[in-house]
């Protein structure tokens, strides 16, 4: 029976609607591009169309991958380390939320999430119900090209609709899941396994081809949509506004592997040669004379005069390409050191300064996902049966700080702030422990500072099983009494 995609606002017209809305092919072909980038097959440079077929391989050689790079450098400084909720508002978070975090594996979960957020502009993560073994939520990072979400007119960081499509081998068929506030809803088709239509794993749309799965649709404990919208800065990628320069390295880097190939050995030429044999009258035919040979021996005759051909100078098109990637570094604040090794020798302060732009470019990036993070967090408290602690109200998403400082600076910083701020603190501020491991270096604190009291206290308490002293007695000299030490003080003998 084809799903009814007329009604307004029901399960069919939504399910349509998003549909076309993920299946756009200007939004699959962005998404397609930059994933492309970031996985390191980007476009090949331009060049020797005529022969591209055999020029592809060659081309492919000067490729670099800095894409990566911008993104790494942002997302390997953002680490969640835990949560504030109505139940557990202190400083360092709920200790609940801690465990819900790890035991859902949370911590590759939000690393996936980061880089997909900062590569293709958009990321969406979903919260699902207890997992038996793990006992908590099993929470997934999607894939903007196989998701999409609609967003509330009102409270955009919210979502009013959203879709995913999967393609299941083992079952035979495509699945649609549309999520709405506190409903489920799962339509399946038998899976084509040719490569068709404009979506991220090539599923298409028709109402009449679809049907509802009852048997996977439901209802959920809570009237909330179990799926969160994470959008970058201006919903694009780190470097996407930056993909022409980007060409352009890789288009200088193909001209230099070009110039080393084909001038890689000089070019040697004979000047003042006939071309035809006065004698014979005939073509001379060189290619015989002039063998490449350790043992051959060249006649010239009178007036011939060899060339030869210099070395080609790589260095102006290196010191381009370098000159590139330092205004792609410049244009997305990344640090030089992680562009290029050179990068390393560069002066204190001008590393500093870099690393100041990245702090706070990483910033801005925390800041757009601290919501969306205690919004994951609250879905897991429901579907974990923690009601109370899902109020967004009261979540605060705590963070690791984007500041990655060497342990002499850390140890000075803490030396400096011991009167000011109490240690655990310090413990997660300054020297970057999560919550649970300062809790267990004060423990193995408290339980040293215990043994040594114990230590401390035997060493004045007297052995009871030892020999009394006997009172001390001074000898009458000339018949004076000397002062003697008895138990009951001095006295006289």
């Amino acid at each position: 029976m084809p799903i009814d995609v007329q009604t307004r606002l029901s399960p069919g017209w939504w399910m349509d609607r998003l549909f076309t809305k993920l299946n756009q092919r200007a939004r699959q072909r962005r998404l397609r591009l930059l994933a492309d980038i970031y996985g390191g097959d980007p476009p090949l440079p331009i060049g020797a169309e005529n022969v591209r077929e055999m020029y592809i391989a060659f081309q492919r050689l000067a490729r670099s991958n800095y894409a990566q790079l911008a993104v790494a450098a942002v997302s390997e400084r953002m680490t969640p380390v835990g949560f504030r909720t109505a139940a557990d508002g202190g400083a360092v978070g709920d200790k609940l939320a801690a465990q819900i975090w790890k035991r859902s594996g949370m911590p590759v979960t939000a690393a996936d999430v980061h880089d997909m957020m900062l590569n293709l502009g958009e990321a969406y993560v979903i919260v699902g119900p207890v997992d038996e073994e793990t006992g908590a939520p099993v929470v997934t990072a999607e894939d903007p090209r196989t998701i999409i979400g609609e967003p509330h007119p009102v409270n955009p960081m919210r979502l009013r609709a959203a879709l995913k499509v999967m393609r299941d081998d083992i079952e035979g068929e495509d699945r649609a899941y549309l999520y709405l506030p506190g409903e489920v809803w799962v339509a399946r088709r038998t899976a084509s396994y040719a490569a068709s239509g404009v979506g991220g794993i090539g599923v298409t749309w028709s109402p009449r081809a679809w049907d509802w799965a009852p048997e996977r649709s439901g209802t959920l404990g809570f009237n909330r949509l179990p799926v969160v919208r994470f959008l970058n800065k201006d919903q694009a990628g780190e470097y996407e506004a930056h993909q022409d320069l980007l060409a352009r390295i890789n288009h200088q880097t193909l001209q230099r592997l070009v110039i080393a190939t084909m001038q890689a050995f000089r070019q040697r030429a004979v000047k003042g040669l006939d071309d035809i044999d006065e004698e014979t009258g005939e073509e001379i035919d060189y290619s015989d004379l002039f063998v490449m040979d350790p043992a051959a021996l060249w006649q010239l005759p009178a007036g011939a005069e060899m060339w030869e051909s210099g070395t080609v100078d790589l260095r102006p098109i290196l010191d381009g390409v370098k000159a590139d990637v330092q205004e792609f570094g410049a244009v997305t604040r990344t640090p030089m050191f992680m562009l290029q090794p050179s990068g390393v020798n560069q002066s204190a302060e001008g590393a500093s300064l870099q690393r100041e732009g990245l702090i706070f470019r990483t910033q801005d990036r925390i800041d757009r996902t601290s919501l969306p993070w205690s919004q994951v967090m609250a879905l897991s408290f429901l579907q974990a049966g923690e009601p109370a602690r899902a109020d967004l109200s009261k979540l605060e998403t705590l963070w690791a700080s984007p500041a990655r400082l060497s342990l002499s600076e850390r140890a000075d910083a803490a030396s400096k702030a011991a009167n000011d701020i109490p240690r655990r603190i310090r413990l997660i501020d300054i020297w970057g422990y999560t919550p649970e491991r300062a809790d267990e270096l004060e423990s193995e604190w408290d339980e040293q500072e215990l043994r040594e009291a114990q230590i401390a206290a035997a060493a004045q308490t007297p052995d009871p099983t030892a020999p009394a002293a006997a009172p001390l007695v001074l000898p009458v000299l000339d018949g004076l009494a000397q002062p003697a030490v008895t138990d009951e003080g001095e006295g006289l003998i």
